[in-house]
């Protein structure tokens, strides 16, 4: 009787030579797998949902806040997570000002060695500076890789300015923090001083890479991969990181060794977290399935690429959520608008009216008499959930049963601190 390749199990055996590979069965889980001369180990047999994403928009596709084109990040700082760029992702610098985001669409020219199609930039303006990009990732997202080996990945190029070395890493939550709650990000401000790392905050603590298998294109240099931007080089770099059983959140970053030149520009794409230590080619997810989870962590009324801002028209923002007025003139609650988020969302958010086509952030009346803004706005008490919110507003004296009034909303749930 003819037979296959028969194979007893084994331990994985020691990394083989330069350009060799070895295969074999695992005794631990009775997988083939093999194993490179980098000492990587590969199985051949797992479910494919190891290959996922761990991180969301890791290809920068989500950016409900801010705009696409170069413009200031709103909200810097250089203690916490408050730099919100695209999607889940934020920027922490050691010189709070003079620091740019843009997203940049690559679709009609392809450049060497991208797969997504959008990377981002982060460009000092002015004063060079330390720049750092970090996603802390939900309990539910992550707990099944305690105890796990994971790879973090992602491509980087120095688009202007001389190579500089960053540092990639993972944190975690230890066991002593509140799970879901990310604690103050850093310490204090974050030094301007060459290789003096971030201090991370109570509870916060860095995973050292594993030694074997070897990082790719970067240097395990104690809690961090360093890697080398090389100008105008798209790079892919990773490491493996075991992740401890205690772990309650994960945090990636990567940041700056030293303060860069005053107009540097270093651009990102292709962000991964992926459970096993296989080098993993970037798949973009279904967009339907990215904006979903982005709008579990940041949702709003206006459309996708106009940033939330009060006076903006309804040819440029829509109308908001709309409803009647059902009470004429000057009066108290003259209407109620029921907001049901897109999504149902991770946790209560917390919520920002803004006034559609005019200034503030109350409701407005868009037909009847000279459409006004409505002189209060406010959400019914405990209305508030991760559901949706109702909102009340009080009405103008042109106001008449039946017109419509409308208000825009952005609902925040991002991890920040």
């Amino acid at each position: 009787m003819a037979e296959g390749l028969i194979t007893t199990k084994s331990a994985a055996p020691s990394t083989p030579a330069t350009n060799k590979s070895n295969i074999y069965v695992d005794t631990a889980d009775f997988r083939t797998k093999s194993i490179d001369s980098n000492g990587v180990i590969s199985t051949f047999n797992h479910d494919g949902l190891q290959d996922r994403n761990i991180l969301t928009n890791g290809g920068l596709v989500i950016q409900q806040r801010v705009a696409t084109a170069s413009t200031a990040i709103p909200g810097i700082s250089t203690t916490t997570r408050a730099g919100q760029v695209a999607d889940r992702w934020a920027v922490t610098t050691s010189v709070a000002s003079n620091l740019n985001w843009a997203r940049i669409d690559v679709a009609g020219t392809q450049e060497t060695n991208l797969l997504a199609r959008y990377y981002g930039s982060i460009i000092s303006a002015t004063a060079g500076k330390k720049v750092m990009l970090s996603q802390f990732i939900l309990s539910d997202e992550m707990s099944h890789l305690r105890g796990q080996k994971v790879r973090f990945s992602l491509k980087h190029n120095q688009k202007v300015g001389s190579g500089q070395t960053y540092r990639m890493g993972v944190l975690y939550l230890t066991n002593a923090g509140t799970v879901d709650v990310c604690p103050t990000f850093l310490t204090g401000a974050w030094s301007t001083t060459s290789s003096v790392d971030p201090a991370w905050g109570t509870n916060l603590s860095a995973i050292t890479p594993d030694a074997s298998p070897t990082g790719e294109n970067g240097t395990i240099n104690g809690s961090y991969l360093d890697v080398t931007s090389v100008a105008n080089t798209w790079t892919r770099s990773s490491a493996v990181f075991s992740i401890p059983t205690s772990a309650k959140n994960l945090c990636v970053v990567f940041f700056s060794n030293a303060t860069g030149g005053t107009t540097d520009n270093i651009s990102i794409a292709e962000l991964q977290l992926t459970q096993g230590p296989e080098i993993v080619d970037f798949v973009q997810p279904p967009i339907a399935e990215e904006l979903i989870r982005c709008q579990r962590f940041f949702c709003k009324s206006f459309p996708l690429l106009v940033v939330p801002v009060a006076s903006v028209t309804e040819a440029s923002g829509g109308s908001g959520v709309t409803s009647l007025i059902a009470k004429a003139a000057a009066t108290a609650l003259a209407a109620q608008i029921d907001i049901q988020f897109p999504v149902q969302m991770w946790k209560t958010p917390t919520l920002t009216y803004f006034t559609p086509t005019a200034a503030g952030a109350q409701a407005f009346r868009l037909t009847g008499t000279t459409p006004a803004v409505q002189t209060a706005t406010a959400s019914r008490t405990n209305s508030l959930t991760d559901r949706g919110v109702v909102c009340t507003a009080t009405g103008d004296l042109n106001g008449a049963v039946g017109d419509l009034v409308a208000v825009h909303y952005t609902a925040d749930a991002e991890f920040v601190t």
